[in-house]
């Protein structure tokens, strides 16, 4: 058994095609729909077989993360090779880096929020996992 798909929540869609394209290297996986009718897009980390996002669209997405963030919940956790020009790149598209580079006992950490309010810890790994 295996995890294949995570939700990924947004209040527009083809904004969040963009940003997972451009920004972070992802590639459209499929543009479907389920059996009751609802869209469903897939992407995935670019020439990874591993696990795929499902793009949601839902006008619910504002209230959803003010809950997660109170929360403390982090949506993803994403290991990059180069956390200092993913961060340049967060910055120069006017994003919020909500934790600046860390140094952690695996490596380099840091949170951003992305354009629909979920959480992104990125790492760049210094140890093997």
């Amino acid at each position: 058994m295996k995890i294949t798909h995570a939700i990924y929540l947004v209040d527009d869609e083809a904004a969040a095609l963009e940003f997972l394209g451009e920004l972070l290297g992802f590639e459209l996986m499929s543009e479907d729909f389920t059996v009751d009718g609802t869209r469903f897009v897939t992407v995935r980390v670019s020439g990874e077989s591993g696990l795929h996002l499902q793009v949601v669209e839902t006008p619910l997405q504002s209230r959803i993360s003010e809950l997660k963030k109170k929360a403390g919940v982090v949506d993803f956790i994403l290991e990059v090779g180069d956390i200092s020009s993913i961060c340049k790149k967060i910055e120069a598209r006017g994003m919020t880096i909500v934790r600046n580079p860390t140094e952690a006992p695996y490596g380099i950490t840091a949170i951003f929020e992305d354009p629909f309010g979920n959480l992104w810890d990125i790492v760049e790994r210094s140890v093997p996992d």
